[in-house]
């Protein structure tokens, strides 16, 4: 029997008003349902009626032969509107948005971190003048940023993070990356400074309210800046290095603005599963501007604040005159054994003046971890960085699951004190008990004692020196 693909001659006309190779296509997927012995398996004899148009798989009277033919595949039959779908996800990593073919992506998260905080011993008085000074103690919102991120054209991401924490405005990472290849990124924007496994590390990974004493030396002057870094990194190791101007807003004062250089190298030859060995460098440089003025407008000075708003210096070195540029050099070190775990730096800044001599000024940590429920830290080789504790059981009462529990102890010291210079020194020891009760939220209680200050900025009521300061604090944060 003659098998028939219009069933009128009223339907032939309507398939004519499609393009020859939409009726191609559409024959080619019918020839897979239709069986005939003329063709080689696989394949269509297709003909056509002279008069009427209609086509057949069969020869017959006034019939001319079309030609042998094959199955169109699925791909080349797909319209855009068959096409996968956007893909919507809530999750972890907050409100994520993906292209069907996953070229494009954009996902809205954020973090919250509220503070409290309460200071003891802190009646103190200035060295200079013999003003009282106090801690400012009280509760804050640390933190308050909303963040969006996504990746555009498949090799191209983006970052656009605002802070709202203090109750004013500011940008941190708004930068694009690049990825030109598996191990190569090139990062533009306003972003971290290739220096220290700490500032490298996000506050919400960190184990303890507040970063160590070596900040004083690296993250006033090589914390965010507008410039350009590049990244070549393994599954155990990597590199990168970057020039960076000054901040986000003009801050030359009505002279040209300073510059920076970062590169921070690591490697772990053991990384596996509940295992690490971790050893990093890296070096900084940044001048100041023709003011002699550093970045975001800051004083030339380098100090340490007991927590973000306390406005209490134990060490700080006052606005240093001639200040022309800071070099910093680093070195890390890092092990992790199952629950336990241990990271240390120590730094060095070397300040050069004009019209005085050169300065230097040293600090280091160390601090050891111990997770009570069992759970491992999570490393990322290819960052040469720690991530955020992971519960292996969320918290859940109905199910007596309790998260992930964390005692960390840290020992750290700086030394603000070289010529002229009398930022005094000091040592502290910061004890934390950290609550993990899922992936996205975490509450730390936190403690630490200055003790062995030297020097410093502030001494007590009658002339003897400042000595065992305590802070408690408290954190609940939020992070998607």
């Amino acid at each position: 029997m003659t098998k028939s693909i219009a069933n009128s001659p009223g339907e032939l006309k309507s398939t004519q008003k499609h393009s020859r190779a939409q009726i191609l296509a559409m024959l080619c997927l019918f020839a897979t349902s239709v069986s005939t012995n003329a063709a080689p398996s696989g394949q269509l004899n297709l003909y056509v009626d002279r008069e009427t148009k209609q086509v057949f798989t069969e020869p017959g009277a006034n019939r001319v032969k079309l030609g042998t033919f094959e199955p169109a595949s699925e791909e080349l039959t797909k319209s855009d509107n068959n096409q996968a779908p956007t893909k919507l996800e809530v999750g972890n990593k907050g409100l994520v948005v993906t292209s069907g073919n996953g070229d494009f992506a954009t996902s809205l998260g954020g973090r919250i971190h509220a503070d409290s905080t309460t200071h003891m011993n802190d009646e103190l008085e200035k060295r200079s003048n013999g003003d009282p000074v106090e801690a400012v103690s009280g509760t804050e919102l640390r933190r308050a940023r909303l963040a969006l991120k996504g990746k555009f054209n498949r090799d191209f991401t983006y970052t656009i993070e605002g802070d709202w924490g203090g109750n004013s405005v500011s940008m941190k990472d708004v930068l694009m990356t690049y990825r030109a290849k598996p191990k190569l990124e090139i990062t533009v924007g306003n972003q971290k400074h290739a220096v220290s496994m700490e500032v490298q590390e996000s506050s919400n990974d960190i184990m303890f309210n507040e970063r160590s004493l070596l900040t004083a030396l690296t993250l006033p002057h090589f914390d965010r800046a507008m410039g350009v870094n590049v990244k070549t990194m393994g599954q155990n190791w990597s590199f990168q290095s970057g020039i960076y101007g000054d901040a986000i807003s003009a801050s030359g004062d009505g002279a040209d603005e300073g510059g920076g250089f970062g590169a921070r190298g690591t490697f772990a030859p053991i990384n596996e599963a509940g295992k690490l060995l971790h050893i990093g460098a890296n070096v900084g440089l940044r001048k100041a501007n023709d003011n002699n003025n550093m970045s975001n407008s800051k004083t030339p000075r380098l100090r340490y604040e007991t927590t973000n708003m306390s406005d209490f210096y134990l060490s700080d070195t006052g606005s240093i005159v001639g200040f022309e540029e800071i070099q910093l050099t680093g070195l890390e070190l890092a092990a992790m054994k199952g629950r336990f775990s241990a990271q240390a730096e120590w730094g060095q800044a070397n300040i050069k003046r004009d019209g005085g001599s050169d300065l230097r000024f040293d600090a280091q940590y160390l601090q050891l971890a111990w997770t009570l429920t069992g759970e491992a830290r999570n490393y990322k080789g290819s960052d040469g960085e720690f991530k955020m504790l992971k519960p292996r059981n969320n918290f859940d009462l109905s199910q007596n699951h309790w998260g992930a529990w964390e005692l960390a102890l840290r020992l750290d010291e700086v030394d603000l004190k070289d010529e002229e210079i009398e930022g005094g020194s000091q040592q502290r020891i910061s004890l934390n008990l950290n609550w993990y009760l899922n992936p996205n939220l975490r509450i730390l209680f936190g403690y630490s004692r200055a003790y062995d200050l030297d020097d410093g900025p502030l001494i007590q009521p009658g002339g003897n020196e400042a000595d065992n300061v305590d802070v408690i604090s408290l954190r609940t944060q939020m992070a998607l």
